[in-house]
Parts: structure tokens; C-alpha cells; sequence
């Protein structure tokens, strides 16, 4: 008779643990609907970097992005810390290319992918607290506007080549994704390219460019069937570049017109109402990152 209750007893037991559990489940899917999600760390503190050169730098200083997260902790009560650096730097290459073979060779090739030098640390190193380094939560990194100058497909694609062309550009970019996603608790953000000036690039290089773009958005974290919840994308061509086919001045698939710091020289670099315009529209998309757990997260215009 004992024997018989104590079976009972167990079985009440196991259906109102799988009650409780089936519960748990709707009211989480229930709070995703509704939005009512807590930040991705589960906390208030998060450390963000900004890898960048020269067009990264002037988007985060003349784009107010430093104030912008200051003025957004202090409304919100949060702590979320940026910083921006110039990366890759000496003693990487003496003129510091930051374009996807770049990172590739970084942070994805063998023979040098452990390095802690300032200018060329590996992910590990980003991703671990060492000393006075603290762990970066969200990585963001992004190519300076000579990336955007690709040249025709071989028919050889080559993981480990630096020229700039579509077929290599997809194979590190591959590589890339695959070794991300060893890195389960880390935002990786990647800027599409930066448009080059309409003075210093031709319309079929141009083309070339916005092909790649719309691969980065469209294709590269899907094609290969997997989740990449901790990858997100923030489409700065999107911004920047001219989409008007027939533009009444400028070019399509290059920098706006309107965004131009001269008319008449091959300056790619956005100027002052570009960097004011973008910088508080990448500021908030970091702070969406942060705070939903969505998967592919695409801003563009």
C-alpha cells in the first residue's frame, strides 16, 4: 500500500513539474512578444570596442557617439562603456590595412591568430579580461572605404590572398562567421563597406562593392543553414552611398553627393553632416544589440 502512494505521490510530482515547465515556456514566449526581454549580458555593464581607421574615428568623434552613450547611461541607469581603437595597428603592417583578409589573418589564421601585442591582439585576448584589459562584451569592427575598391574574380578564390576581390572577400568572410561563433558570449557587429568617393572609383567597381554589400546582408549568415545569433549587422553603405540609379548629382553606388567633404577631389572620407547624421543612428542600433537577443540584426536604410 505504501509502495502504491509513494508511486502516486511520484506521478502528481512529475506532472506538476512538467506543469510548472510548460508554464515557464509561454510566459517567456509570451514576454518575447511583447518585447519585455532583459539585455543579452543580463546586465547593466557592458563593455563595447570599436575597431576602426580613419573613417571609424571621424564617425565616432564628429558623430557625438561617446556623448551619445553617456547622455543614454545617464537616462537609463545603465554602464555601457565604448571605446574606440585604431585596429590593426603597428606593428601589424606599417600602413595598418583593416580589410577582410586582415581580420582573417588576425583572427582566424594559425600562424598568427595568438598575438597580445597592443595594434594586433588576437580574440582571445578581446574576449578574456587580462590585467588592466577588461573583456570586450561587443566587438565591433569595420573596413576603411579602400575596401570598397574590388577588383574582377579571378576563378581562384584564395582564403589567405590580400587582394580584394568578391571571391576571397566571401571565403574570409566564411571564415570569420565560423570563428565567431566559437565565441558564444560575444557580439560581433560588422559595419558593410564604407562607399568610395565617385571620383575615385569607376561604376563597375562600384557595382562590384554594392554586390558585396547585399551578399554581407542577405546571404552570409544563412547560407549556411546555422543560427549566427551573435552576429549583427549594421549597414553604414546603406547610409552613406548613393541608391538612386540616376541621382541629380553623384553617382549610384558611391558615396552621396551631399556626403562628399569636396566635389572635386577623391576624399572618400563622410564628411562633418554624414558623421552627425549616422553616428547617433549606429550609437542606438549598439544599444538594440545589447538589449534584444535577436538574431541577424540589420539596420539599413
Amino acid at each position: 500500500m505504501k509502495k502504491l502512494m509513494s508511486c502516486v505521490f511520484l506521478k502528481h510530482q512529475r506532472q506538476h513539474s512538467l506543469r510548472m515547465l510548460i508554464l515557464f515556456f509561454i510566459t517567456l514566449v509570451i514576454f518575447a512578444g511583447f518585447g519585455i526581454m532583459t539585455p543579452v549580458f543580463g546586465q547593466t555593464d557592458v563593455n563595447i570596442i570599436l575597431l576602426h581607421h580613419s573613417t571609424g574615428d571621424n564617425l565616432y568623434n564628429e558623430g557625438g557617439v561617446e556623448a551619445w552613450f553617456a547622455n543614454y547611461n545617464s537616462t537609463h541607469g545603465t554602464n555601457y562603456q565604448i571605446t574606440e581603437r585604431w585596429y590593426p595597428n603597428y606593428p601589424y603592417y606599417s600602413d595598418s590595412e583593416n580589410y577582410p583578409y586582415d581580420y582573417w589573418h588576425l583572427w582566424v589564421d594559425p600562424s598568427y591568430n595568438t598575438q597580445t601585442e597592443p595594434g594586433q591582439e588576437s580574440l582571445d585576448y578581446l574576449t578574456q579580461t587580462t590585467g588592466e584589459h577588461p573583456r570586450y562584451d561587443v566587438i565591433i569592427f569595420k573596413h576603411c572605404f579602400p575596401g570598397a575598391d574590388i577588383s574582377p574574380d579571378t576563378g581562384y578564390p584564395d582564403v589567405a590572398s590580400s587582394i580584394k576581390s568578391l571571391e576571397n572577400y566571401k571565403l574570409q568572410y566564411r571564415a570569420l562567421r565560423e570563428k565567431f561563433a566559437t565565441y558564444p558570449n560575444t557580439k560581433f557587429i560588422v559595419w558593410t563597406l564604407v562607399p568610395l568617393h565617385r571620383l575615385a572609383t569607376d561604376t563597375t567597381t562600384a557595382a562590384r562593392a554594392k554586390q558585396f554589400v547585399d551578399w554581407v546582408k542577405h546571404t552570409w549568415l544563412t547560407e549556411c543553414g546555422h543560427n549566427h545569433s551573435n552576429i549583427s549587422i549594421f549597414d553604414f553603405w546603406g547610409y552613406a552611398a548613393e541608391s538612386n540609379p540616376t541621382p541629380p548629382q553623384g553617382q549610384v553606388n558611391t558615396l552621396r553627393y551631399i556626403y562628399e567633404r569636396g566635389h572635386d577631389d577623391s576624399d572618400s572620407h563622410p564628411n562633418l553632416p554624414a558623421n552627425q547624421t549616422i553616428g547617433p543612428i549606429f550609437s542606438q542600433f549598439v544599444v538594440q544589440v545589447i538589449t534584444e537577443n535577436q538574431a541577424h540584426l540589420l539596420w539599413t536604410k
